[in-house]
């Protein structure tokens, strides 16, 4: 009785339509089944229109700094996904690079403010991002990030709204490791 009670309170704070039935077995797999459908939807958007030229593996790549992208973690968040795949990257200040790097990243991002739910502070999140990759100056793909329609990941971590950007942009470079410490795919240390 108090597993039927909890589904009923669940599924009534769930938006939509739900359908229930006599078996309390079927009501618990469809809600949450329910539930499961509804984290999904937090998850960050896939890639829009990546246009890649090359699918050579790259092992070294040197970031442009943008300093009118206001987020304080999304070079970090770019250089873990980019360490994902394998990929050693350093940053410079634009006009300023070295002739030792000749692919280079160059970013743009648009970030918005607002407050989290059951916080007064403000705190900025990504709407959208841009990501140019070149060797010597030839563009070799560009892939771009636009927030869901409904803001579903809205509050996703820069790294998390850039991950199918790098996967799309480094299609030579499987993901080799995953950057926490009890979690390495591919053996070793992925380098």
């Amino acid at each position: 009785m108090r597993t039927i009670i909890t589904a009923t309170l669940l599924a009534t704070s769930l938006s939509g339509c739900i359908v229930t039935s006599s078996n309390t077995l079927v009501d618990a797999v469809s809600l949450v089944g329910t539930a499961a459908s509804g984290v999904k939807s937090f998850s960050p958007n896939s890639t829009q229109n990546p246009i890649v030229y090359s699918k050579d593996a790259i092992r070294d790549v040197c970031i442009e700094w943008n300093g009118s992208v206001a987020l304080s973690d999304f070079v970090p968040g770019l250089q873990g996904e980019l360490q994902k795949h394998g990929v050693q990257s350093r940053v410079y200040d634009a006009g300023t690079q070295a002739l030792a790097c000749p692919v280079t990243l160059t970013y743009v991002g648009y970030v918005k403010w607002d407050t989290k739910v059951f916080s007064d502070a403000y705190t900025p999140y990504l709407t959208y991002a841009a990501l140019t990759l070149r060797r010597d100056g030839r563009v070799l793909g560009t892939a771009q990030y636009r927030m869901g329609s409904f803001g579903q990941d809205k509050w996703a971590s820069p790294g998390d709204k850039l991950a199918p950007l790098i996967d799309a942009l480094f299609p030579g470079n499987p993901v080799v490791a995953d950057n926490s410490s009890d979690n390495l795919r591919g053996g070793g240390n992925g380098f």
